[in-house]
């Protein structure tokens, strides 16, 4: 209600600013017509000198309340103007020739302004008033005792009375009705905020538009992939797109949908624009999740017979009577189980992390560190492990993740590349910015893979290995997609390299990073 109130006086006092224009107005209109009419046949025909002396008199007030009402005082506190305004257009009547004059006429204005203003006693206490100036000058000044001019005074003082009630309701109605407004604007204005602050905080581009393609409005995301005004024509390539355009801004791949919006202007119509790698890290993030399930449900009823068929076999093995066809036979049967079981531990690794927890990382340390891991989980070759990345690079990427798809590339290129070189074999982690890009380049100078084997290298179960489960390449590559970012292969001439490729983490930006 304090709000309300507030509202109210701020309404009072703009509306007293209007009525000390009127009253300086009126009485500078009434001091020309004076001054015009020098036979004092329209008004002042009564007393002449006293209608000169209070109409001046009258614009000297009136012009002093227009400077006091220009400081915004409380319109209770300036109702004092209306006692002494009344007092003065009712002794301009009384110079004019009583009630007949028509300036009865003029003091129901400032009856009603002031029970608009200061509803309650007050108000009625300037009805009161110009009841008691209109009984005086009428009988007392003009002498008229007649019984005719008695009901006249009377009836002027009902009516006087009558319409302070009537604006008083009214006012009460209106103090209603502006606090009604009051609360409906502060609940949109609420929303507003609400929206506006949900509608910056999406992950998605939207854009609001007319039926002539003028920008009305747009959040923070859409900004950041085209430069965009509000009241501005929406660019030419928005406005051709339609509903499940896909856009390539840069290095960003987009997804527009066009919404029409129902109960609003005609043609008036929302634009989505969504990121097809959230997108596809999302739908990844679901499928590792259903992944999870389906391994988890079936770990346990696969491992345990694949346990006890292993321990049989080795039992069996043991036997005195076995020859050694029958040996054979139980080796190729352990075997198996190993192969069997190494691929149901490839499928579990992409079930224990179904969330990519991504983190800032500084990249030099942190692939300093895988060095120095890998090297010594295969200390059994020699061979060369380089790194190349400058200090100040870092990377948006779940440590683990991170760790297991380059365990699962190194791995695969050493193992190649031994097979070739021999303790010759090199290996080679490259990390560089282009493009706006971010790439991290894994090399070895190992064969390469052959072009007929390139469009499957990273199908699951896919393998050029005798024992090889097929699923490293695929598990990296779903890794990379859980992380936003992507991975290939190219062929180089003397080396094979696999690129990761990930947005790039601006140091000033970060508050915090990782070394390892």
């Amino acid at each position: 209600m304090r709000i309300v109130s507030s509202e109210f006086l701020v309404k009072g006092q703009r509306l007293l600013r209007f009525y000390s224009y009127y009253s300086l107005f009126l009485a500078l209109f009434l001091t020309i017509v004076d001054s015009l009419d020098s036979s004092n046949i329209i008004i002042g025909g009564t007393a002449p000198n006293i209608f000169l002396v209070c109409v001046s008199l009258y614009v000297i007030v009136a012009a002093g309340f227009v400077t006091f009402a220009s400081r915004n005082p409380n319109p209770q506190t300036a109702i004092s103007y209306v006692f002494i305004e009344i007092a003065i257009l009712a002794t301009l009547m009384y110079a004019s020739g009583g009630t007949d004059s028509g300036f009865s006429s003029l003091i129901l204005i400032p009856v009603v302004i002031s029970n608009l203003l200061a509803p309650g006693v007050l108000g009625l206490g300037v009805a009161a008033w110009t009841s008691i100036a209109v009984f005086y000058i009428q009988l007392f000044w003009l002498g008229k005792f007649t019984t005719p001019e008695i009901v006249n005074a009377g009836l002027k003082g009902l009516l006087f009375f009558t319409l302070a009630t009537i604006t008083q309701g009214l006012s009460k109605r209106l103090q209603s009705t502006l606090s009604l407004a009051d609360q409906q604007a502060t609940r949109i204005r609420r929303l507003q905020h609400f929206s506006k602050k949900t509608l910056q905080g999406l992950p998605s581009g939207v854009i609001a538009c007319d039926k002539n393609h003028q920008v009305l409005l747009y959040n923070h995301q859409a900004a950041k992939w085209f430069t965009l005004f509000e009241l501005a024509p929406l660019p030419g390539l928005l406005q051709q797109a339609k509903t499940g355009s896909k856009l390539t801004i840069g290095q960003t791949r987009l997804i527009l949908n066009r919404v029409p919006i129902e109960q609003s202007e005609p043609g008036d119509y929302l634009l989505y624009l969504e990121d097809s790698a959230r997108i596809d890290a999302e739908a990844q993030q679901l499928k590792l999740a259903s992944l999870g399930r389906l391994t988890a449900s079936i770990a346990h009823e696969i491992r345990n017979p694949l346990s006890a068929l292993r321990q049989a076999s080795q039992l069996l093995a043991e036997t005195d009577y076995l020859k050694a066809p029958e040996q054979k036979l139980t080796h190729i049967i352990e075997q198996h189980c190993m192969r069997i079981n190494r691929t149901i531990e490839d499928i579990l690794q992409l079930s224990r992390r179904t969330q990519a927890c991504r983190e800032t990382l500084k990249l030099k340390p942190w692939l300093q560190h895988f060095k120095e891991h890998f090297t010594s989980l295969h200390q059994d070759k020699s061979f060369r492990l380089e790194l190349a990345c400058d200090e100040e690079l870092l990377i948006h990427f779940d440590p683990d993740h991170l760790q297991q798809i380059l365990h699962n590339l190194c791995s695969n290129g050493l193992r190649h590349a031994w097979q070739q070189q021999g303790p010759d074999t090199a290996l080679q982690l490259q990390a560089i910015h282009t493009n706006n890009r971010l790439q991290l380049r894994i090399m070895d100078n190992g064969p390469g893979v052959s072009d007929d084997q390139q469009e499957h290298l990273f199908e699951p179960f896919y393998t050029t290995e005798h024992d090889g489960t097929g699923l490293g390449l695929y598990l990296s590559r779903e890794l990379c997609e859980a992380n936003q970012a992507t991975i290939q292969y190219i062929r180089m001439q003397r080396q094979t390299c696999f690129i990761i490729e990930s947005d790039p983490i601006q140091p000033k930006n970060q508050q915090k990073v990782h070394n390892a």
